[in-house]
């Protein structure tokens, strides 16, 4: 049947709804064919199209044809995409005279299905009705086609496909090796541009470190920020995320597991100290995630994930079919992660908005009949067509088969399931890791040596904390290879400068006229901070009674110590001294003292007088002898006189 159409100009065709496409289609050249508006739903109302031909030359028609319902999803994708070529049983229509009934501008047709002779028919037969409408030329060549459906609404219950969203607000690093870098107000209208009539609560990403960054005391209007900020977020979800973003895979791979714990601890408490909000245990997972990233997230205290379509096979997505998929870790313990369909958004991408968002949204609805528990569709804000996804959530709003529902509520779903009907578990494919070996060893020098400095300063907090922090920063996986090393060097280099500039004052020879007495020592701190070392005493000749090692506090300028020794011996002797940081693995400065002592010590004493003795003794013995050599040098014994006394003889020496 092939007759003329009865033409509605009807002025409930909305002047903005014209307007809705205008600019679109006036960078589009002639002899195309631009939907504006329609019915969905085949009510009692009639059916009509609208439709806009801008630039339209004289002499041109429009070819209607209207096609029996169809229901299977695939069979509503291929007339998309293979529009029929034959003539309808139901209904063809030709417009011949185009330029008698254009409505306003002159570019905008109401085309209405004849109501009392095809009506009925559609009333009766569930399914999307194909209309195909053709503009041809006055030698019946097609210029454009337009495949539009109007849907016949089963109402048997069905299960639900519900969209949810997912949104990336994240700022650029802004903590740098020696400021902060950022701009307030740059930051808020990137959160502003993540959210805007984001459909739903959203999963919005967004780094911690810019938090901290805007309560810096020296960030102009941060705190201001924050709260518009807490207040743009409010109704919408924060995953838990490390204080900057990182690779999780690649530092556990250098084994700084550890390191990407403390970060997530970081991140976490930033989040609820800043926004009040506690994050939901869920991440956008790095394209290099394996089974032990699965492991080390699950450790940290996520428990489930959103993944992009190259992290999985087409088998495990086509098997999926917009459900949980759990993915395993190491031990066989699995994660369900939810899928961004990135199809789906390429699918919202087009010249005529309106047109996109009604086949999308007949494609839904008849997929939810189809399929027999709910399902989720996972779109990224950031790069989805906001145009016709806007006009398609407006579809949405029609059908109770198809709704808006939150990414944590999509992901307690019931998981997909393979051909055997068992629980889908998968491993995720990877790409390969970055290598941060070389950051990794760089943090563990300067870490060392900022801990041995932090022992060093009292109190620690004022100078150290914002060391810790630019070391923090260094882990973001903004930086390549050798912006990181100028954060680590930055951070040693300061900590080198805040350990210079200690020296032991060398002073004259200094004498000791007593066993035990105090060495006076001066060590000068040249550094504006009281700093706690350790003093060590080293000497042959000497002893410390309290010990080779002090433990002391250097206030700024010259200190002086009086060191308790004691001597061993007399004589020249040198004390060596070392100043180090507590730990010692941080030489402040070295010198020497040299020592005479006088005194005389106990066991020197005891020698002494021992010597003495023997000497005396010796002595003694000596003059004795001497005295008994000269006595029986000047009397001898004669023998006896007749009368028997003895004869005495008398040297002359002694005569005198």
């Amino acid at each position: 049947m092939i007759r003329r159409v009865a033409l509605l100009l009807a002025a409930v065709v909305a002047l903005a709804l014209g307007m809705t496409s205008g600019s679109a289609s006036a960078q589009r050249g002639p002899g195309r064919i631009d939907l504006v508006s329609q019915t969905t739903f085949v009510a009692d109302d009639e059916v009509s199209v609208n439709v806009r031909l801008p630039n339209l030359e004289p002499g041109r028609q429009m070819l209607v044809r209207v096609f029996r319902p169809i229901d299977e999803p695939d069979r509503i994708l291929d007339t998309i995409q293979n529009p029929p070529t034959e003539n309808s049983d139901l209904a063809n229509f030709i417009i011949d005279d185009l330029t008698e009934i254009a409505v306003g501008s002159g570019d905008l047709f109401t085309i209405t299905l004849p109501d009392e002779e095809i009506g009925e028919i559609l009333r009766r037969e569930p399914g999307a009705i194909p209309i195909r409408i053709d503009l041809i030329d006055n030698e019946n060549l097609i210029l454009d086609t337009l495949v539009t459906f109007v849907i016949v609404e089963d109402t048997t219950l069905s299960a639900r496909i519900d969209l949810g969203f997912v949104a990336d607000a994240r700022s650029p690093l802004s903590h740098r090796v020696d400021a902060i870098e950022i701009d307030p107000t740059a930051t808020v209208d990137r959160v502003a541009a993540a959210v805007a009539d984001a459909p739903a609560p959203a999963l919005v990403s967004f780094t911690p470190e810019t938090l901290t960054a805007l309560a810096d005391p020296g960030t102009d209007r941060g705190l201001s920020a924050i709260d518009d900020i807490r207040r743009l977020l409010d109704g919408h979800l924060l995953p838990l995320s490390p204080w900057v973003s990182i690779d999780e895979e690649a530092w556990r791979l250098a084994g700084e597991s550890e390191r990407v714990f403390g970060l997530f601890a970081e991140g976490q408490e930033a989040t609820e100290t800043f926004l009040g909000r506690t994050p939901v245990p869920i991440v956008h997972m790095d394209p290099d995630t394996t089974a032990n990233t699965v492991g080390l997230l699950r450790s940290v205290g996520v428990t489930g994930g959103v993944v992009e379509p190259t992290q999985l096979d087409e088998l495990t997505i086509e098997r999926a079919d917009r459900r949980p998929i759990e993915v395993l870790d190491t031990n066989g313990i699995t994660m369900p992660v939810l899928l961004i369909d990135r199809a789906f958004e390429a699918g919202l991408v087009g010249d005529d908005p309106e047109l996109i968002a009604q086949h999308r949204f007949t494609e839904l609805l008849f997929e939810a009949k189809r399929v027999g528990t709910d399902r989720g569709i996972v779109l990224d804000l950031t790069t989805v067509d906001q145009v016709p996804l806007t006009l398609l959530l407006d579809l949405i709003e029609a059908t109770d088969r198809l709704g808006l529902a939150s990414v944590d509520e999509l992901i307690t779903r019931p998981p997909a399931r393979d051909a055997e009907g068992a629980v889908l578990r998968v491993e995720l494919l990877s790409a390969p890791p970055g290598d941060v070996g070389g950051a990794a060893s760089d943090l563990r020098l300067t870490e060392s040596v900022l801990a041995s400095y932090t022992a060093m300063v009292s109190p620690a907090d004022g100078p150290i904390a914002p060391l810790r922090t630019v070391l923090r920063a260094a882990m973001s996986d903004e930086l390549d290879a050798d912006v990181h090393r100028t954060f680590t060097d930055t951070v040693f280099d300061l900590v080198a400068a805040g350990t210079a500039d200690f020296a032991v004052v060398e002073s004259s020879r200094v004498t000791l006229a007593t066993r035990a007495a105090t060495l006076p020592v001066t060590i000068h701190n040249d550094q504006n901070l009281t700093m706690n070392v350790i003093v060590r005493t080293t000497s042959e000749k000497l002893r410390f009674p309290d010990g080779e090692e002090l433990q002391l506090v250097l206030a700024p300028g010259l200190n002086e110590l009086e060191i308790p020794v004691e001597t061993v011996t007399s004589g020249d002797a040198r004390i060596l001294i070392t100043v180090t940081s507590p730990d010692g693995r941080l030489d402040l400065a070295n010198g020497s003292v040299n020592v005479r002592s006088t005194a005389i010590s106990g066991l020197g004493l005891t020698v002494s007088l021992v010597s003495l003795a023997i000497l005396l003794t010796w002595w003694l013995r000596t003059i004795i002898r001497v005295r008994r050599s000269r006595r029986a040098a000047t009397v001898s014994f004669t023998p006896s006189a007749d009368d028997g006394n003895p004869a005495v003889s008398v040297n002359k020496e002694s005569t005198s």
